[in-house]
């Protein structure tokens, strides 16, 4: 059974955090939104190891920077929320 594109980008985050720890890939990524190569190449292999091939992997790579950027910049995002409590 293959991971799901979750679990994946759970996996990449633990394989990148020392990296990130020493070179913090945040202001970047949020400005661009986008990962840097050495972050996607990470997932692409991580991905590939999975077993996924041709267009499968291609999606799977596109769905697990995208929960990646997501996270990266959910985490960034210091503003209040509007009307809260």
């Amino acid at each position: 059974m293959q991971l799901t594109a979750r679990e994946l980008a759970d996996k990449v985050v633990a394989l990148r955090s020392k990296a990130w720890d020493k070179s913090n890939p945040t202001p970047a990524t949020v400005a661009t939104e986008q990962l840097n190569p050495e972050d996607e190449a990470t997932v692409q292999r991580i991905v590939a190891a999975e077993g996924y091939k041709g267009k499968e992997l291609e999606e799977m790579v596109h769905k697990v920077s995208a929960l990646l950027v997501g996270r990266i910049e959910a985490l960034a995002d210091d503003m209040p929320a509007d009307n809260a409590d």
